[in-house]
């Protein structure tokens, strides 16, 4: 996602671009074609620019228990400085601020905005969350039908005490 200095310029008002996964190199969630919305405000200071981001898209994501297709909607801000040089008094952090010199005319955004995305996907994901998932042993989808197997939860370390126990109700 490429911004043209001369359009920064001009922006006075919230712009919204729609790009998709696959223009900003999102490669990984999903479909390539599935679109993305950037909200961008800008504010200029002399020479350098602020941007504060909104991004938003849905992503097909696949269930972490049953694999099952879940829409998970995206959203996150994110806020960086277009500088031409990093000046000692300006408290951010370092990736939040891109040096951006005058002699440039445009400024790539692609991977903030992919980071931000990144950034915001749910640790886990779940198609509903009383979701059951895959029996161990035969693989059945245990959410659309019970199995047969029968499955000891037991674990090997508790066994001793297992052998204990038994000896004690004998």
């Amino acid at each position: 996602m490429k911004i043209i200095r001369s359009d920064l310029q001009r922006y006075h008002e919230p712009q919204l671009f729609r790009i998709t996964l696959f223009d900003i190199g999102v490669i990984d969630l999903g479909a390539p074609e599935t679109p993305v919305e950037v909200e961008l405000t800008v504010y200029q200071q002399g020479e350098d620019f602020l941007l504060n981001g909104l991004v938003r898209t849905d992503l097909r994501l696949a269930c972490d228990r049953c694999l099952g297709d879940v829409l998970c909607p995206v959203e996150g801000a994110f806020k960086v400085w277009l500088v031409s040089e990093i000046p000692s008094a300006l408290n951010v952090d370092e990736e939040e601020v891109l040096v951006f010199q005058s002699r440039k005319q445009e400024v790539e955004l692609s991977s903030i905005v992919a980071g931000t995305i990144y950034i915001e996907l749910p640790s886990k994901t779940l198609c509903r969350e009383d979701c059951k998932g895959f029996c161990p042993t035969c693989g059945t989808d245990l959410n659309t039908k019970p199995c047969g197997c029968v499955t000891e939860e037991t674990d090997e370390r508790w066994s001793v005490l297992l052998a204990i126990k038994q000896q004690l109700e004998e």
